[in-house]
């Protein structure tokens, strides 16, 4: 007989995350949910809308890695959130969680603050935006680069596309709806990651035990549009590549 004492087996969870090309940061995210993951039972959704940079086949070769392919022909509004949505509807857990792929956990509890904390009341946990969006009284949402929730509330108080156009932001309509329905948040402040700042002073950042690139996906295939945004603050000669060698420096990697 069970001791009453004994503890309960962590919930298993569902990481996604959405690729195109950049299999440094995937890989890097991979291997780090894997060291920060636990005891727990988890799988990994990784859906690649078109890699030419072997991040398919390395994907392809890893035995916690469920690899799903949706290509960016498929795409109808916003595609990386259509394809976050074809993984979530594949998930074979209740617990999910998003992921980016340039985010990746640094820290052992960092589902412990957001998945284990979702009950009948938290619907939706992760790292906290403040922006003032037309389309969002409350002047904050959990950004998707680090969002989870129960699969069971997608479609109703989840969903991860831009319903208003520019009015919100990926995912900002799940926030709205949670406390919209009278329902909790868990919201972890992001904070700057000072240890690999290199050239940009707004970015990369960390929160709730996750710490995420920002721009280093987009920088693959749209680093002018990067440059606009920034002011020319964010290219791949000033951030990507010498972010990716502090990271490389950092965590000991070959790759």
């Amino acid at each position: 007989m069970n001791s009453p004492n004994a503890a309960r087996p962590l919930p298993p969870v569902s990481v996604i995350t959405v690729t195109h090309d950049g299999l440094f940061v995937s890989r890097l995210l991979v291997e780090k949910v894997r060291e920060f993951v636990g005891s727990r039972d988890y799988e990994l959704l990784v859906v690649d809308r078109g890699s030419r940079d072997g991040t398919r086949e390395w994907m392809s070769r890893q035995p916690d890695v469920r690899l799903v392919r949706f290509g960016q022909w498929r795409t109808f509004g916003h595609g990386h959130a259509e394809a976050a949505e074809r993984a979530l509807r594949l998930a074979l857990h209740e617990r999910v969680v998003l992921l980016d792929s340039d985010a990746h956990p640094v820290s052992s509890d960092w589902l412990e603050g957001t998945v284990d904390k979702l009950d009948e009341r938290v619907r939706l946990a992760g790292a906290a935006f403040v922006d003032k969006h037309k389309g969002n009284p409350h002047g904050w949402y959990v950004h998707p680069h680090f969002m989870a929730f129960f699969k069971r509330d997608y479609g109703t108080l989840v969903t991860l596309r831009k319903l208003r156009g520019d009015d919100t932001d990926t995912g900002e309509e799940a926030t709205i709806r949670v406390l919209a329905a009278g329902l909790d948040v868990v919201r972890h402040r992001i904070d700057l990651a000072a240890e690999f700042a290199v050239g940009n002073p707004h970015v990369p950042t960390i929160a709730g035990g996750v710490f995420h690139a920002w721009y280093v996906t987009r920088l693959e295939h749209h680093e002018a549009h990067v440059l606009r945004e920034t002011e020319g603050r964010v290219s791949v000669a000033s951030y990507k590549a010498p972010l990716e060698a502090r990271l490389r420096e950092r965590y000991g990697l070959t790759y």
